[in-house]
């Protein structure tokens, strides 16, 4: 078995790594790097307010952090929950109602089998996979109680990256920034416009390329964009490479037409989610979901390497090379 790629970026920060005007810090949390970027001569005690974010959501949210909301509402299968953890884990049941489980937050049982985020990924057996409650309507929420199956766990990862950028935007709007760069791990919050007035450039990795080579470039003010791919975390067992965007219905990796699917809009959570639930919806479908929502936009790219933009594009963008299949 061999672990082939676990944490990689799938959004290129184009201008150079250091914005000019900039200071940027870097820490590691939420199983990742997340860098942020804030005007040059920022009170240090801002960076301090954005890892306590950082940090407040990791210890919210983590499912290998005992003490997290999460890990023990899995390990009691009954937890009273925050105001702001409950409030997205019904965020994330509406998103399961609306694709139909493509996006699913009870789906960790099956994430816990996988463990393609660890050190020993495995494919699990037909009896372990049949074994796990991923339905996410088996949830149950009087107040802020929430009761699970005893073979039901909740997984919050595909949309926790998202959610800690809102609330470090959040964070930072408190103090007065409106002009910041994000990253965390490849989820991008471009806030507010560069110092001057220009649009953030952003640029988005080519899935059959190599690290660090974009397809494309897009100009964003103010606005999140996170990209889902089968290339980002996986692993190969018997000659056959698993990614890791699990399907509930199937309990195996999502089978796609897509190789990989960008969203930009202003809620980050919502294109965490979005994201997730185009990948594994495929194109056809993924593309219907995205244009049913106002102000969201979506770039999907194909295993043939077709190229897909939702309709009415609205940002500026320039291919910079050919995508292969």
């Amino acid at each position: 078995m061999r672990l082939t790629m676990l944490f990689l970026s799938s959004i290129l920060l184009l201008s150079g790594c250091r914005q000019q005007g900039y200071d940027r810090q870097s820490l590691i949390a939420l199983g990742t790097v997340c860098t942020i970027q804030l005007p040059a001569g920022t009170n240090p005690k801002v960076y301090d307010q954005v890892q306590k974010a950082i940090d407040t959501v990791d210890g919210e949210l983590s499912r290998t952090k005992d003490s997290s909301q999460i890990a023990i509402l899995n390990k009691e299968k009954q937890a009273v929950l925050s105001d702001d953890v409950l409030a997205l884990l019904e965020e994330g049941i509406e998103v399961a109602e609306k694709t139909d489980g493509a996006f699913d937050p009870a789906i960790g049982a099956l994430t816990d089998m996988w463990a393609i985020a660890t050190d020993h990924p495995r494919v699990p057996s037909e009896e372990e996979i049949r074994g796990a409650d991923t339905n996410w309507r088996h949830i149950r929420i009087a107040g802020n109680l929430v009761t699970i199956p005893s073979n039901m766990e909740i997984d919050l990862g595909a949309i926790g990256k998202g959610y800690a950028a809102d609330r470090i935007k959040k964070t930072l709007w408190e103090n007065g920034i409106t002009s910041a760069l994000v990253n965390l791990g490849g989820n991008i919050y471009a806030i507010g416009e560069k110092q001057g007035g220009d649009p953030w450039v952003i640029g988005l990795r080519d899935p059959n390329g190599s690290e660090g080579q974009a397809f494309i470039t897009i100009q964003v003010r103010d606005l999140s964009l996170v990209t889902s791919g089968a290339y980002e975390r996986n692993f190969t067992q018997d000659g056959v490479t698993y990614h890791h965007i699990l399907d509930r219905k199937s309990g195996y990796p999502a089978e796609s037409d897509l190789s990989s699917a960008s969203i930009i809009g202003p809620s980050s959570t919502l294109c965490d989610a979005l994201s997730t639930s185009v990948f594994v919806l495929g194109s056809e479908k993924g593309m219907e979901l995205v244009e049913s929502l106002s102000g969201y936009a979506c770039v999907l790219v194909k295993k043939d390497g077709t190229i897909l933009f939702s309709h009415g594009f609205p940002y500026p963008y320039q291919l910079v090379k050919h995508v292969s299949g």
